[in-house]
């Protein structure tokens, strides 16, 4: 007869999966993250990520370490290409922080280029798989994450739009990316270590077979259109993509660990006062596959 501890090794029924509105987005209880999560537990998780694609966990006080242990659960880990941004002897940990060292606010929002829909590294030959983001400090008013389920919006696009950027690929640049967001102008080694790459429009999710619009900021213009014409369908798609139906908004609390699914959603961070309010997000993202 097995033991009561082999029986928990193998339950996850403590696990509980609260979906959101629409089914987007689900906040999962009954697990503490820093303890490291069971088989049984990471298949709930995983079934749930399918599901609901963004993925809430309220009152994980993570360190840096185990946080890269859950993420390492979904594959390959994949450092940010600004390398200012790592963390200092954990390079696949980012921080995007306006607090400096003294504790005092920088007064500006690092990254202009998180304000703006996008979906993380479209801009490389393997975008992200997921990205996991934690939060030790959070504004007290502003400063939320808006994901747009995009597979549901591809669902609802009319049929001969779906025929229109069937065979479509658009180009993804990390350099335009930086210019359209206002930010520093991307540097040559960044530009050596990510070259533009091109997408298709509609993505195909390799683990549901649902397809997806796939555009964002980092996507720069549609391959063999006219400039204008590629850059007011990528706005058109974009728009669609992200009206109130298809939207789930964050309300962060501190220590939040929040995870989403890149292959089938876009996300932005709301404006706050960075003058006045401090906020810091560490995040860790896992390498996906090449979208088809």
């Amino acid at each position: 007869m097995a033991d009561a501890a082999a029986i928990e090794s193998n339950s996850a029924d403590h696990v509980t999966v609260s979906p959101h509105a629409h089914g987007f987005a689900a906040e999962i209880t009954g697990i503490n993250l820093a303890d490291g999560v069971s088989d049984a537990e990471f298949a709930v998780i995983h079934q749930a990520f399918l599901d609901h694609k963004v993925l809430v966990f309220r009152d994980q006080p993570l360190e840096d370490a185990p946080h890269q242990a859950f993420a390492a659960r979904f594959g390959e880990l994949d450092g940010h290409i600004n390398k200012s941004t790592r963390q200092k002897g954990m390079p696949n940990v980012q921080v995007f922080s306006n607090v400096k060292a003294d504790g005092k606010t920088t007064g500006v929002h690092p990254e202009k280029g998180t304000l703006v829909w996008h979906t993380d590294k479209s801009y490389t030959a393997t975008p992200s798989l997921t990205t996991v983001l934690r939060s030790p400090a959070i504004a007290s008013k502003g400063g939320d994450t808006l994901f747009a389920d995009t597979a549901r919006a591809y669902e609802a696009l009319p049929e001969p739009t779906k025929n229109k950027i069937g065979g479509l690929r658009a180009i993804h640049d990390w350099g335009r990316s930086r210019l359209k967001s206002g930010e520093r102008p991307a540097t040559e080694e960044e530009m050596a270590a990510a070259p533009p790459v091109d997408h298709p429009l509609a993505r195909t999710h390799p683990e549901t077979g649902a397809k997806a619009i796939y555009v964002g900021n980092h996507a720069s213009h549609v391959v063999d259109m006219d400039r204008s014409e590629g850059e007011a369908l990528l706005a058109e798609l974009e728009a669609h993509a992200t009206q109130a139906q298809y939207i789930y908004r964050h309300k962060w609390r501190v220590n939040d660990v929040l995870m989403w699914d890149n292959r089938c959603t876009m996300h932005c961070v709301e404006p706050y006062d960075a003058a006045k309010e401090k906020r810091a997000v560490h995040r860790v993202v896992v390498k996906g596959d090449k979208p088809v």
